[in-house]
């Protein structure tokens, strides 16, 4: 005698087209949103490392102006200066100091000539000059030597130390010592982002 056949289940008869079907869908949607998600990884791993590129460079273009800085001279009849300027509603300080020019980056200058270092921005650069004209700030005509210390610059500002005072100020008079300490602030403004800020600590020590 012979037994009756036993239905086959489901699971022994396998996946339909159907099924197959809606499971590559479900495996393609999966390694798509994998994928978009690496890819934003990747962009913002790139874009860190760009931003970090971008401040190691001008810390190191501010460690080269804080040595500088701290190297210069006061003379009675050329003083130290700092100004408190803006453009487009934004901070363009101006630091003008004196310096011998064997103590600078710059063949320009005679053997050891004293020379005024400017420092300040235009438009969106900030600019080094070294003039050999002591009384002004902005005699172009002048200069010695002009070097772009960075670009993309948004607002350069400085502030000094008053040790008598103990007072942080914006502005350095003529008619007064070199300040104990500076710090420099250069806010930078790139497409589709916010603006960044780098400082620097200066200390003169200058009595």
């Amino acid at each position: 005698m012979s037994l009756p056949a036993v239905p086959r289940s489901k699971s022994d008869a396998g996946f339909t087209l159907v099924e197959v079907m809606v499971a590559v869908a479900l495996l393609g949607m999966i390694g798509a949103m994998v994928f978009g998600s690496l890819v934003m990884t990747t962009r913002a791993v790139e874009a860190g490392r760009d931003h970090v590129a971008k401040e190691q460079t001008i810390r190191r273009v501010l460690r080269l102006m804080a040595e500088e800085i701290a190297l210069s001279k006061r003379h009675s009849q050329y003083p130290w200066v700092g100004t408190n300027g803006t453009q487009d509603g934004q901070p363009a300080d101006i630091l003008a100091i004196l310096a011998m020019s064997q103590e600078l980056s710059t063949t320009s200058a005679k053997e050891s000539e004293s020379v005024r270092v400017v420092y300040t921005r235009e438009r969106d650069r900030l600019i080094r000059f070294v003039r050999r004209n002591l009384y002004t700030l902005t005699d172009t005509n002048e200069s010695l030597s002009q070097m772009e210390l960075a670009d993309r610059v948004h607002a350069f500002n400085i502030r000094y130390y008053d040790d008598q005072n103990r007072i942080w100020i914006d502005e350095w008079p003529a008619a007064t010592k070199i300040p104990k300490a500076l710090l420099i602030e250069v806010t930078f403004q790139y497409p589709d982002a916010a603006p960044w800020t780098v400082r620097e600590w200066v200390t003169i020590g200058a009595s």
